[in-house]
Parts: C-alpha cells; sequence; structure tokens
C-alpha cells in the first residue's frame, strides 16, 4: 500500500515571538485583514465537515484513501490553527470567539452531491481543489508580504507546500488504484469547473472558488496541472 506524504512543521511554534503589538493599524486596514483572512479560515476549517460527510455516505473504499484523507484531515487543522494565530496578530481576533462563529456556520453538500459518486470522483476532485488551492495561496503574497513579518511568508510557504502534497498524495491514489479509470479525469474535472462557476458556497470545503483571485485562467492551469500530474508515473 502507498502512504501518504507527510510534512512536519507547526504555526504555533512558527509565531511563538509575534505578539498583536507588532501589528496595530487604522480600523479600516484591521477589517481589511479580518475579511481577507476569514474565507481562508472557515474553508480551511471546512475540512471536518467534508470527512464527516464522506464517513457518513461511505464513499471510502480503499486503505490508500483513507490514509490518505487521515493525513489530510490533520493537515487542515494545522491550517485552521495557524489562520485563527494569523487573525488574533493582526485582525483583532480571539480564538475562542473565532471557534464559536466557526461552530455557528452551517453546512450543506446538497449542492454537490452529484460530485460525490464514488472514491474515484472524490480523488479527482480533491487533488484539483487542492491544485487550485495552491495556486491561490500563492497568489496572495504581496497581502502576507504587506503584514510586516517575514514570519508569515514562511507560514504562507508552508501552506503552500502543503497543498501541493495534498493535491500529489490525491494523485497518487488514483495512480494506484485507478489506472483503468484515468481517462475520465477530464470529464470530471470539466465538469467540477462548469458547478463551480454556478455553486454558491456552502460550507464544504471543496470548491471554494469565491474570491478574484481565483480567476477562470487559475482554474483553467490547476485543470492542465492536474491532468499533468495524474499522467506521470506513480510518486512513491
Amino acid at each position: 500500500m502507498i502512504t501518504p506524504v507527510r510534512r512536519n512543521w507547526s504555526p504555533k511554534e512558527l509565531f511563538n515571538a509575534l505578539t498583536p503589538a507588532m501589528f496595530t493599524a487604522e480600523p479600516s486596514a484591521i477589517r481589511a485583514r479580518w475579511d481577507k483572512l476569514w474565507p481562508d479560515l472557515y474553508t480551511e476549517y471546512d475540512a471536518r465537515y467534508l470527512k464527516q460527510e464522506l464517513a457518513d455516505r461511505n464513499l471510502i473504499a480503499t486503505d490508500e484513501a483513507a490514509a490518505f484523507l487521515d493525513a489530510w484531515a490533520i493537515d487542515e487543522e494545522r491550517h485552521t490553527d495557524g489562520f485563527i494565530r494569523i487573525i488574533e496578530l493582526v485582525a483583532h481576533g480571539s480564538e475562542r470567539d473565532l471557534r464559536e462563529r466557526l461552530d455557528a456556520r452551517p453546512h450543506d453538500f446538497g449542492p454537490i452531491t452529484e460530485h460525490l459518486t464514488d472514491e474515484f470522483s472524490l480523488m479527482v476532485m480533491i487533488a484539483f481543489d487542492e491544485m487550485c488551492t495552491c495556486r491561490a495561496y500563492a497568489a496572495e503574497k504581496p497581502f502576507y508580504d504587506g503584514l510586516g513579518n517575514t514570519k508569515f511568508h514562511h507560514w504562507l510557504r508552508e501552506v503552500i507546500a502543503d497543498e501541493a502534497v495534498h493535491s500529489m498524495n490525491a494523485v497518487n491514489v488514483i495512480r494506484a488504484r485507478y489506472r483503468d479509470r484515468i481517462g475520465q479525469v477530464g470529464p470530471i474535472l470539466d465538469s467540477l469547473i462548469r458547478a463551480s462557476a454556478n455553486l454558491r458556497y456552502s460550507g464544504t470545503f471543496v470548491l471554494d472558488y469565491f474570491g478574484t483571485v481565483y480567476s477562470k485562467e487559475l482554474i483553467a492551469n490547476s485543470r492542465l496541472a492536474t491532468m499533468r500530474n495524474i499522467a506521470k508515473s506513480l510518486a512513491v
């Protein structure tokens, strides 16, 4: 059985020496930081709901996919913890308030039911979704650089690397278990892209392509990269 690639780093250790007093700003700047960071936080947090939904639907059929999802969920919790700390540092947030807000949000998987048909389709969706997120975070470097401390740039590099690993880990499940279905990947991706253009995000983790950073070019390039990675030899 292939095992997922794992990365070992800690947002707590990364931000340990920083305090909110280092990042004071005018109220308008604080609000802009909040408006930018809050969606990034809740979409990462929503990974737990997707994982539970997959269990409820009994979609996970192989040991490889189960191992991938366990590792992926741990990383998404790490990202959640990191975003909470960043909002505490730069946007006047508090962990207690943020977690209460997160827990109060609704989650509706109904709009994406047609894309949750089996493990193979799920792995294709996650491989693509994580590639999109990887590229979207990369496009946000100016925001993090503007916060005024290199620790934030370091954070962003770590998160981008995690998302790239997640995409490749999902690709490896596809390569290991579903070689006979690789010809279906393109149509599945096209269906996802069409759906994402009309979906309103409802707390599902996947297909969260809102905001100007998710341009048609980014989506198209993410599709191409996902297809290219699946066509490569199995990474072990």
